[in-house]
């Protein structure tokens, strides 16, 4: 009896793809571990313009040797930084720019106007056909924040 190789090297691919995708959900706490990332974490806090208490939002791997960490602090300021893994040298540190609006939300997402504490809906019409809804910031909470969209959304 013959023994055929491919599916067995199939198989073999196929646990090695899991391993791979597995790896990729890594936690930030997880990531933090590595010496080499919490390096990287904090050559990127160092690069962050000088506040109130900065700290790591977020870290996420990238290719070619690179790790992005996303820093911030207590003022709202985001910035989307880029360094090496192995010398933590930072490549990029760019801030993070939230929409301030408008945004605009089709009809077809949501029927009725989105509410929210921190915007205002206004209808917007093409031809006496509602299109969908401009959100703007209202201001009262001073900072960017569309909470309350999802919650009109259309169950789909």
């Amino acid at each position: 009896m013959k023994l055929s190789l491919i599916p067995l090297l199939f198989s073999a691919l196929l646990v090695s793809d899991i391993v791979k995708a597995d790896d990729l959900s890594m936690s930030i706490g997880d990531m933090l571990t590595d010496k080499d990332v919490m390096q990287a974490a904090n050559a990127c806090l160092l690069r962050h313009p000088k506040g109130a208490n900065e700290f790591v939002e977020n870290v996420y791997p990238m290719n070619h040797g690179m790790v992005g960490v996303v820093t911030a602090d207590a003022s709202g300021r985001r910035y989307d930084c880029n360094a090496e893994l192995g010398t933590g040298k930072v490549r990029g540190s760019e801030p993070i720019v939230e929409p301030k609006g408008p945004l605009f939300v089709s009809v077809r997402q949501m029927q009725a106007p989105p509410q929210g504490e921190c915007f205002s809906s206004s209808p917007l019409v093409i031809g006496k056909q509602l299109q969908g809804w401009l959100l703007s910031q209202t201001g009262k909470c001073g900072g960017v924040s569309w909470n309350g969209i999802a919650a009109g959304a259309k169950s789909q």
